[in-house]
């Protein structure tokens, strides 16, 4: 092993994270990964109001959203009704998910260590970096897309940068777009997500007024709602579903709506964390979560179905938002046109940094604060994750590789037996308890230490609800149009079929094997979690008198009790 010279440890020095060493835990905290104080959650109702409407549905990915549903057979109304069902119940597992971070204030890698294990939450904290790296990638690039739109308006000869690029994936004009769209994203970046709340709102407002505004002016130019919505196969090029095949595509729709979204449902404690109260992420998640991406998707389905009456010379249906609005500069040809096209891409430019920062980098940030606490922070993890854009090269895997983003998009066969692990672990088994301080301990001492750090219950739960749904995976990446016997109809109900398999298996094995301590919590407000000791939000904070600790146990517990108590 090669001797660190005194340049090399003054460097590593340096970048150390400043360690909180006011908690009596035996792992490396810092500001990021600890249960945040009072004065860290500034976010009440309407800030998560804010939050879902640019992250979960008034962006580029919900506008898009009927495109999938239509091309499975389905004629606009049925979509519409599987969109509908589908984010009601989607706003009921994000309520869920964001429990833990709503009452604890820890974020969902933490969260992890109690069902997965101190060693054992790795594993999915691997599975949702990976999912952050590549969502950051491509709406960085679809945020990109947008920027070109904008450029084009101003200067119609941006468009002369016309040579192509990467085995033509794309053209000069993208690669400009993507840098300065990715240079734009980095200022933000250094704000950490308790600031995000005024940002949150005023992006919100923005872009949905534009998507109203593009509703009505669509379909007053178009004189309705447009072709697509009269005759959906002909004008979309697909055959509708009828009998049971119907019946399956209105289900495989509704399954493909939560596992889109999944990734988002899965660690929304990261953000409910930031919650003043824990009741303050229920109302604003309830209702937005389906009420946004059904009102955005349906926008999206009549705004399409209008150009296709109004551009009826276009190649190809325009799902794309970015690609409507390029429709719009070259086929309306007023300067009133280029302008109106202009701010509603600035509109969708900043839903798209909502999607880049906060829904992706933010997350990943998080993620990689809690794997390697002394050398990350939310924002050096931010700024790691978007680095990796180049690397995934976004513009080959949406130009190209349809099968990787199939595969990726798929990800929700895995997801579904994680969020049912979880949620019979945190709601069935423990009753909504946990003990903090073992969350933060690296020794078989800790409650979530289980077998050598690991809970093989978890492991066997995960398995048990993913191997019946990989062949129809499978299927779907190398056979698109073919139905394999069993499998396929299996792969249809994944996140249903994954999430309650695994979630019975693990209730199961608890029965058999009961988990150690199961409704254990703190005797002391360890973390000043629920009442503010003294801050240590820039630094290292002094640790607290034990013989004041000592003589609060009582008054800690309680408080414990009534601010940390259930919604």
């Amino acid at each position: 092993m090669v001797a660190k010279t005194p340049v090399l440890s003054r460097l590593l020095s340096r970048l150390e994270v400043n360690r909180d060493t006011d908690a009596p835990v035996d792992i490396y905290v810092n500001k990021d990964t600890r249960p945040l104080p009072p004065s860290r959650r500034p976010y009440g109702p309407w800030h998560f109001v804010g939050l879902w409407m640019i992250t979960g549905s008034f962006n580029v990915g919900g506008w898009t959203t009927g495109s999938s549903l239509i091309s499975l057979g389905l004629n606009v109304w049925q979509a519409m009704l599987a969109i509908i069902i589908a984010h009601t119940f989607v706003g009921l597992l994000c309520v869920a998910g964001g429990h833990p971070g709503a009452k604890w204030h820890i974020g969902f890698p933490i969260w992890m260590k109690q069902n997965w294990g101190i060693w054992g939450y790795l594993f999915p904290m691997a599975i949702r970096v990976f999912l952050s790296f590549v969502w950051t990638a491509t709406n960085t690039w679809y945020g990109s897309q947008c920027l070109k739109v904008l450029l084009t308006c101003i200067w119609p000869s941006f468009l002369s940068l016309d040579t192509s690029l990467a085995s033509g994936a794309m053209k000069v004009y993208d690669m400009v777009s993507f840098v300065l769209y990715f240079l734009l994203c980095l200022p933000l970046m250094w704000f950490s997500p308790e600031n995000y709340k005024k940002p949150f709102m005023v992006a919100s407002i923005t872009v949905a007024t534009t998507v109203f505004v593009l509703l009505i002016w669509s379909t007053v130019r178009a004189g309705g709602g447009g072709g697509l919505i009269h005759d959906p196969s002909a004008i979309a090029g697909v055959e509708p579903a009828k009998g049971s095949a119907l019946g399956w595509a209105f289900v495989s729709a509704i399954t493909a709506n939560i596992g889109s979204i999944a990734t988002h449902m899965w660690s929304q404690s990261d953000y409910t964390r930031y919650a003043r109260r824990p009741g303050d992420q229920v109302l604003a998640q309830l209702i937005m979560v389906p009420l946004g991406t059904i009102v955005v998707a349906c926008i999206g389905i009549i705004c399409t179905s209008c150009a296709t009456t109004l551009y009826p010379n276009e190649r190809s249906l325009l799902w794309n938002p970015y690609d409507f609005l390029d429709a719009v500069r070259r086929n309306e040809g007023t300067q009133g046109a280029r302008a109106g096209v202009a701010l509603a891409s600035i509109a969708f430019m900043l839903s798209q940094f909502g999607m880049v920062v906060a829904s992706n980098c933010v997350v990943a940030g998080i993620d990689l604060a809690a794997l390697l606490p002394r050398w990350f922070t939310v924002r050096r993890g931010g700024y790691f994750t978007i680095a990796f854009v180049f690397v995934l090269q976004p513009w080959s895997l949406l130009n190209s590789a349809t099968n990787f983003l199939t595969v990726v998009g798929s990800f929700n066969i895995f997801l579904g037996p994680l969020m049912g692990i979880m949620f019979v672990d945190y709601f069935l088994i423990r009753k909504t308890t946990m003990k903090l301080s073992d969350m933060y301990a690296s020794t078989p001492a800790s409650l979530y230490w289980y077998t050598k750090g690991w809970n093989w219950r978890a492991g066997v739960a995960w398995v048990t609800g993913v191997w019946f749904l990989v062949p129809g995976l499978a299927q779907r990446a190398t056979a698109p149009g073919e139905i394999w016997a069993g499998w396929t109809r299996l792969y249809q109900l994944a996140w249903f079929l994954g999430c309650v398999v695994s979630g019975v298996v693990y209730f199961a094995l608890d029965r058999v094997w009961p988990l150690p301590g199961r409704t254990e919590v703190d005797e002391e407000d360890y973390f000043g979690t629920f009442e503010e000791r003294g801050s240590v939000v820039d630094g290292i904070a002094p640790g607290p008198d034990p013989d004041e600790i000592a003589g609060e146990k009582a008054a800690a517990l309680q408080r414990v009790d009534e601010k940390g108590g259930d919604v």
